[in-house]
């Protein structure tokens, strides 16, 4: 699993430096908030464009208003989150099954439901914060009938504490932000599947 993640991460990155000057030419534009509110609520809830390398592109402009940026895209987040919520609670087969069928995340899906007991508020927190497809936990939490309010809560935290670490260092080393969260993340995904892998365990041991 670990290398499977490794592979996925290394096609991101692949991903990323081809779509480079593309966040740039938006980071400069007029529209960069509007552009940055789209991408954090889209990836929440349908789309795989992670709205980070716009963040950065934008603070590497602006720096100094670094905590609007990630109050921004953090409540654009979550409202994408809830968005997906309500598809995978009252629209699944309409809307949610084409999601995790484009993305072929099918089996995932449906080992989430075991995570989900007991652990629910830990899961969609991991799931916020680290790089693993949150969309797929949102549309779960959904389906699953998680508590709405625990959702809301765990996902601004997890959402919110991402998206202020990237402004931050963005903020603190400006250029070199890029290489030191591209290293963080790998480490943040190796920790998110530990914490998921035990919640599993613990799920088939209850």
């Amino acid at each position: 699993m670990i290398e499977e993640l490794d592979d996925k991460l290394e096609e991101l990155e692949k991903k990323e430096r081809r779509g480079i000057r593309w966040f740039k030419k938006r980071a400069y534009g007029t529209g960069a908030k509007w552009w940055l509110g789209f991408l954090s609520f889209t990836e929440s809830s349908f789309l795989f464009i992670p709205p980070d390398l716009l963040l950065v592109a934008i603070l590497l402009v602006n720096s100094e208003r670094w905590i609007y940026y990630a109050v921004l895209t953090t409540v654009t987040a979550v409202l994408g989150g809830a968005f997906g919520y309500f598809v995978g609670a009252f629209f699944y087969d309409i809307a949610g099954v084409p999601i995790i069928e484009f993305y072929n995340l099918a089996e995932e899906f449906e080992r989430i439901g075991g995570l989900f007991n007991g652990n629910s508020a830990l899961i969609i927190f991991t799931a916020a914060f680290t790089p693993i497809p949150y969309k797929v936990f949102v549309l779960a939490g959904g389906f699953f009938k998680m508590n709405f309010l625990i959702f809301i809560i765990f996902s601004a935290l997890g959402r919110g504490l991402r998206y202020f670490i990237v402004a931050y260092i963005t903020h603190l080393y400006g250029e070199r932000a890029v290489s030191i969260l591209k290293r963080h993340a790998r480490i943040a995904t190796i920790a998110a599947v530990v914490i998921i892998l035990g919640a599993l365990f613990g799920a088939l041991l209850l």
